[in-house]
């Protein structure tokens, strides 16, 4: 009744873009895209949950940012070059770039860096 619609209203649409090959990688954080915010996971573990409401809450107010997930196992370019030594670890990490270089990059869900990443963009 009630309850179930009060938690439907509250349900976050989907915001993130998810990268799903080299391509598509290729294609998401290119030289064209001005500002990408990629939270990088394990294809066992998945988009973190925990940090999605807070993500969600700054994606509506910068548009200017693209919001995307990247499973690391299916991206050649995270898994063979730049998370290669997070090969082994559960937490998430989150990449900025801008225009197509990596400009940052926070391991965890460290949310006041996320924030304040975010804010300055």
């Amino acid at each position: 009744g009630r309850l179930a619609r009060r938690r439907m209203a509250g349900k976050i649409k989907e915001f993130q873009k998810a990268i799903t090959d080299d391509l598509d990688w290729k294609d998401t954080v290119s030289v064209t895209a001005e500002h990408v915010f990629v939270e990088a996971h394990r294809t066992w573990t998945g988009p973190c949950e925990c940090v999605k409401p807070m993500l969600y809450r700054i994606a509506l107010d910068k548009e200017d940012i693209k919001f995307c997930t990247a499973d690391i196992d299916k991206i050649t370019f995270l898994k063979d070059a730049a998370l290669k030594d997070h090969k082994d670890k559960i937490k998430p990490i989150f990449l900025y770039y801008k225009k197509g270089v990596m400009k940052k990059q926070i391991e965890g869900v460290n949310a006041p860096e996320i924030q304040k990443l975010l804010d300055n963009i």
